[in-house]
């Protein structure tokens, strides 16, 4: 696990990097906004430290963008302020959070990292739309649908044009498109998005770059959509699909992390065969 680190993106405004995904820190007239809590104590301690130096006699809250484990599993470091996210949040951890967190227990690999995890959900939630001030500084939570997770949310702040997009961004890098998501509400996300026109786009993972990130997820979804479907029309099955549509995509728009690749095309296989 990295070291956290702490990168400006407009005064106040700043990128926590360094753990499994990308979080962030708005802080504004003694008030702190954390956006994510990372995957376990060790990842939510240092930021809640940070969080608590830039704290003066305001407010501290922290926005769960969607349930994944790699983003809420440091909620319980939090747990003495206001957690906000979208009521799908709440409920997927309620319904599934200790069945998922046994899951992590029970891998030889990820077992000591949550050892200490308690699931902790959101004390707070919304339906389509939040908006908060962390002082002077607007931040407005908006809800996505199902797209990358059961339940999407991003946080958008209009007076410096910046985007926390949770992990409907992936810059550079394959997405992870785990059961439950949805390729085509994921386009159509992403162009909600770009309506917004972003000026700093912080990805879920991947690093940080110019907002034409999210074009350029939008179309690399179009193309995997676009090409399974030809193949389907082919008469292709599942695996030679996957195959194909692999070795296109990785000559037409390469990214890192090519070993997701069978998931998402199957995924997305799967999804037009029920069209």
């Amino acid at each position: 696990m990295s070291d956290l680190s702490i990168q400006e993106i407009a005064p106040g405004v700043n990128a926590a990097l360094g753990g499994i995904c990308n979080r962030g820190l708005i802080s504004q007239g003694g008030s702190v906004l954390v956006v994510d809590s990372g995957i376990a104590v060790a990842e939510a301690a240092p930021l809640r430290a940070v969080a608590q130096e830039r704290q003066k006699d305001g407010a501290l809250y922290l926005f769960n963008t969607h349930p994944h484990s790699d983003h809420v599993y440091g909620n319980q470091i939090f747990a003495d302020c206001p957690i906000i996210a979208h009521e799908g949040v709440r409920n997927f951890l309620v319904a599934h959070g200790e069945q998922a967190l046994a899951g992590w227990r029970q891998n030889p690999h990820t077992a000591a990292l949550v050892s200490d995890v308690v699931i902790t959900p959101p004390t707070l939630t919304f339906q389509d739309q939040m908006t908060l001030f962390i002082g002077d500084t607007e931040v407005q939570l908006l809800y996505l649908a199902r797209a990358h997770s059961p339940s999407d949310s991003v946080a958008w702040l209009p007076q410096s044009r910046t985007l926390f997009t949770g992990d409907l961004l992936f810059n550079a890098i394959v997405p992870v498109l785990p059961p439950g998501g949805s390729v085509a509400n994921w386009i159509q996300a992403l162009e909600k998005l770009e309506a917004l026109e972003v000026q700093h786009a912080i990805p879920g993972h991947g690093p940080i770059q110019t907002a034409s990130a999210l074009a350029d997820l939008r179309r690399w979804f179009l193309s995997l959509r676009t090409q399974v479907g030809e193949a389907q029309a082919l008469g292709w099955d599942r695996e030679t699909t996957i195959t194909h549509v692999a070795q296109q995509l990785q000559k037409l728009a390469p990214r890192g992390d090519e070993e997701r690749l069978p998931n998402v095309i199957g995924q997305a296989f799967d999804e037009l065969s029920r069209a």
